[in-house]
């Protein structure tokens, strides 16, 4: 199964303190540099479950960026896309089962240059991460991206990745945008799935019809009560496979690449294996810090 990822490719910095922070103080803690950003963390997870994942997102030459790339390709993922400015850094602050993340996307011009080429050749999946969407100079971009994966039978899928940025760029029309992308499956947590709908729940009856085929899924993710997967309105829901839980930074992410590479059952063990380590990516992809 080849999956096509687009979207945001950071520098993640892991802080693992597990006892909490020392206000004006130092405080012992485990510090990590891995590959991070939605679309890569979706990567690194289809790419543990047996997949081929091809990254396309924003790269640099050198610094943080050169690191990242350097990690990801040593990984097995195929990493594309053109040279940017400043690398973008995500900082997960990781405390007693709680995260607190500090972001900066870097340069987004890259989204301008985006269009299909061979990391969308032959790919069974097209992923599109919705900060891309909601940073895309030109929309139109994306969408032609999109159109070109359906002609090629490829599959596409979008997370809409932030209820506070969805309603920063107006309910309406961000979901204008997405749908305009044709998905066949739609990601989204609870406050996502709302404020995309609108305050007064316009929008819901919408998902049915749209998708190639006449068939959209709706992966729901619903945090510490599992995750719902509505097929032409009709719910199964899952539960949280049982486990330890230490992070829950890219839980949605690992649950997102189970589900392209092989439905609801490997979806929840994803999210589970994910949910029971520190960092986003998956344990054999998370180097040891420099």
């Amino acid at each position: 199964m080849r999956v096509a990822c687009l979207g945001d490719i950071m520098l993640d910095v892991i802080v693992d303190v597990p006892d909490g922070l020392v206000p004006d103080d130092d405080t012992p803690a485990r510090i990590t540099f891995a590959a991070g950003g939605q679309a890569a963390n979706l990567a690194g997870w289809v790419h543990e479950y047996g997949g081929t994942a091809r990254l396309y997102g924003p790269r640099a030459d050198e610094g943080p960026g050169r690191y990242v790339d350097e990690a990801l390709e040593q990984a097995g993922i195929e990493v594309h896309g053109p040279i940017t400015g400043r690398a973008g850094t995500v900082v997960s602050i990781v405390s007693k089962g709680a995260r607190s993340l500090a972001s900066d996307p870097g340069t987004s011009n890259w989204l301008a240059q985006v269009e299909a080429g061979p990391w969308l050749e032959g790919a069974d999946w097209l992923y599109v991460s919705g900060y891309a969407l909601f940073r895309a100079p030109e929309p139109q971009v994306l969408v032609d991206v999109a159109r070109a994966a359906h002609e090629a039978g490829t599959r596409v899928a979008v997370d809409l990745s932030s209820a506070s940025l969805i309603n920063a760029y107006g309910p309406a029309r961000f979901r204008r945008f997405w749908q305009s992308l044709r998905p066949d499956v739609v990601m989204a947590n609870e406050p996502e799935w709302a404020a995309t709908q609108g305050p007064d729940g316009s929008g819901t009856e919408e998902l049915r019809g749209f998708g190639a085929g006449g068939t959209t899924v709706l992966v729901l993710k619903r945090g510490p009560r599992g995750c719902s997967f509505v097929i032409d309105g009709v719910e199964d829901h899952r539960d949280p496979l049982p486990g330890p839980v230490r992070d829950v930074t890219g839980a949605g992410d690992a649950l997102g690449a189970g589900f392209l590479l092989g439905g609801p059952d490997l979806a929840m063990d994803a999210a589970a294996r994910c949910v029971a380590q520190v960092g986003a990516q998956p344990r054999t992809l998370l180097p040891e810090s420099p």
